[in-house]
């Protein structure tokens, strides 16, 4: 009996050139099985990864024109970009894309869209009702309308909720790096759960959807098993060679229940702060009293100066996301706890390729559209 070949996967990320997409694109280059397609929409955003010798391809998925040539012979389709803009811009450009994803991959592709833990709502603890912002309201749409263009086209969606995402390249990891060095972690008395994921879990889960065995859904997609947010800071300063001894605040976290009294406080803070607003009132003191106006900057000058003075005794907070809560429904089943899939000689980082520039993708072949 011949030996069993497994055929190469053509695997597309769309949003290449961001934060998540090239880490992921670095993890998968030597993968022996994926054939990688990065998708970026000009050379100027793919200059990085060329540079790293990883050939891209170029335009805009939300074009159906550009669609086509792009994705029209990819087995799966990665959507890891992000629109900008308005609710309503946000909405419509990755509405297009979604679209166009699932429309003009190839016959019964794969689609894998990241969202978010937004859509879970105001992370905040001791909330009655989480409230979604409008960011994490278009994203909840968004997996609507992956469920019903994945359907239409008879494509298989798997949607993962990300949430703080971890990685040599993100800017998490870099800022919690920059504090360990610095010696300025604050935590929480209390350890709570984090809803990270580091990238090479989200290559994990990539792989395992390509092998089969994972039913198209929606999934909670986090470190398996689920790290606490010392655990986090433990591997990072593990990974930037630093003893980690961070200093604990005492106290809990400070709560942020919405009231009418605060958000009014908060408008004429805002409208205060306006250099407009300042040099009109500036003119009206003008014509005020010289002893109300005394007065006045007096109470200026103490308030200015209790301030300062509270600030410099205020004892060391942690940031508000070491104590949000944790958020999960339906979690992604991860075959392989994280931290081993760190320390697997597989996702050691690789030195930068010398040499010239990768040379772009060739398109893809034309195929009849869908209809």
């Amino acid at each position: 009996m011949p030996p069993t070949v497994t055929p190469m996967v053509k695997l597309a990320i769309l949003g290449a050139n961001g934060q998540v997409g090239a880490e992921l694109c670095l993890l998968l280059r030597s993968h022996p099985d994926i054939e990688l397609v990065p998708i970026c929409r000009n050379r100027s955003g793919s200059a990085f990864l060329r540079w790293q010798g990883i050939a891209c391809r170029h335009g805009r998925v939300a074009e159906a024109t550009d669609a086509a040539r792009l994705l029209a012979d990819c087995d799966v389709v990665v959507n890891s970009s992000l629109a900008a803009g308005t609710p309503a811009q946000i909405r419509q450009m990755e509405d297009a894309i979604v679209s166009n994803m699932a429309r003009f991959s190839k016959a019964q592709a794969t689609l894998i869209h990241f969202s978010t833990q937004s859509v879970y709502g105001d992370p905040q603890p001791h909330r009655l009702v989480r409230w979604r912002s409008p960011y994490g309201r278009v994203k909840l749409q968004t997996e609507k309308r992956v469920r019903v263009a994945a359907k239409t086209h008879g494509k298989r969606a798997h949607i993962l909720r990300l949430g703080h995402v971890c990685g040599e390249m993100q800017e998490i990891s870099a800022t919690i790096r920059q504090q360990i060095r610095a010696g300025e972690v604050v935590l929480p008395a209390q350890d709570c759960s984090s809803n990270t994921v580091h990238t090479v879990a989200i290559v994990q889960a990539i792989g395992q959807i390509i092998r089969g065995g994972i039913a198209a859904g929606t999934y909670d997609l986090m470190n398996t098993p689920r790290w606490s947010w010392r655990e986090v800071y433990d591997y990072e300063a593990a990974a930037c060679g630093v003893d980690f001894a961070p200093r604990i605040a005492a106290h809990s976290p400070r709560t942020r229940t919405p009231t009418i009294r605060r958000a009014l406080t908060q408008a004429a803070g805002q409208l205060a702060a306006r250099q407009s607003v300042r040099e009109l009132f500036a003119k009206l003191f003008a014509y005020v009293p010289e002893r109300t106006n005394a007065r006045t900057m007096a109470w200026w000058y103490v308030r200015r100066a209790r301030t300062e003075i509270a600030a410099l005794s205020q004892l060391p907070r942690p940031a508000d996301h070491l104590s949000w809560v944790a958020n999960g429904k339906r979690f992604f089943p991860a075959d392989t706890p994280t931290i081993d899939v760190l320390r697997s000689a597989a996702w050691a980082p690789q030195e930068s390729p010398v040499g010239p520039w990768a040379v772009d993708l060739p398109e893809a072949a034309p195929q009849r559209s869908e209809t």
